[in-house]
């Protein structure tokens, strides 16, 4: 937890919430400083490996989550960073600057919940085609009925 007290006193303004639970830390940062916390994680701390980055909707809230997996590989820590986004408008700075594996991450993020990343040197659809509407993994999206939706086929293809 020293780690964390240090993160908290470093970025008092951007640490919104600190749990620990079954032995897993996670930080609720303001979304404007999630960047310079894991900027942080990564230069001072020795946090060298992002295992994931991922997200989570909340339509109940009107939020999406971006959540940050940092892994020190020397001290074998993870400490989980989630920041949370307006549903409507869901934008938060890439990471990809800091680490490379974070590029092809953002990218499925933002193919399937929408999330952009600012800064992204490439952000486009990864996983479906450019032309597809909608991010299948936001709770608004049909899970079954519309055949358009559900099996989408290119409009060339289209029975």
């Amino acid at each position: 937890m020293d780690l964390i007290r240090e993160i908290a006193g470093k970025f008092p303004s951007a640490v919104k919430e600190v749990a620990e639970y079954a032995g897993e830390k996670t930080l609720v940062v303001e979304a404007g400083q999630a960047k310079a916390v894991l900027r942080f994680l990564k230069e001072a701390a020795g946090f060298d490996y992002l295992a994931d980055v991922s997200s989570a909707h909340w339509p109940e809230e009107g939020r999406i989550d971006v959540v940050y997996l940092p892994r020190s590989l020397k001290s074998r820590e993870q400490v989980r960073v989630r920041a949370a986004l307006p549903e409507e408008n869901p934008v938060i700075e890439t990471v990809s600057d800091l680490w490379p594996a974070a590029d092809w991450m953002e990218r499925e993020v933002y193919d399937l919940m929408g999330i952009r990343f600012d800064g992204h040197p490439n952000l486009s659809r990864v996983l479906l085609p450019e032309d597809f509407e909608g991010h299948p993994l936001r709770k608004e999206y049909p899970m079954e009925g519309d055949d358009e939706w559900r099996n989408y086929l290119p409009a060339e293809e289209k029975p």
